[in-house]
């Protein structure tokens, strides 16, 4: 069984793009190393993360590398539980701003356009990153 874990926080300061592209370069790096899998949102000083994969792979990079990153601040637990299977499969570290998707990386993502789709999310387990994810992205565009 797969867990996943989603979590808000508060940057220190602002980051710029070779900032953000260091986060999420070291990100991708990390993550395809402990098979986990995931969606990053940055706005406004805000970040919002889903990561997915074995459990205690998850809590460990939650608890141990992201709690302790001097980076951000004020981190919220959002959601932590298990799932049937990954809602994120594609990405090691997806990337989404308020307008634009992947452009801080080398590689090349699958759209995440679909977290702009009115359509209601199943009713799963896997649904419940999804939608928070939905609910961050449509946050972040009205912000823009």
């Amino acid at each position: 069984m797969l867990f996943q874990l989603a979590y808000v926080s508060l940057s220190r300061v602002p980051l710029n793009e070779t900032t953000l592209s260091d986060i999420l370069e070291s990100s991708q790096r990390n993550n395809a190393r402990d098979e986990i899998t995931g969606i990053l949102m940055y706005h406004d000083e805000i970040f919002f993360q889903v990561l997915e994969g074995d459990r205690s792979t998850v809590e460990k990079c939650y608890y141990e590398r992201i709690s302790h990153d001097p980076r951000h601040t004020s981190l919220s637990l959002m959601w932590a539980d298990a799932v049937e299977s990954r809602t994120f499969m594609d990405w090691a570290m997806g990337y989404v701003g308020p307008d634009e998707i992947g452009r801080h990386t080398k590689n090349s993502f699958q759209s995440l356009s679909y977290l702009t789709s009115d359509e209601p999310v199943a009713a799963n387990i896997n649904g419940v990153a999804l939608e928070l994810a939905r609910l961050m992205f449509s946050d972040f565009q009205r912000r823009g």
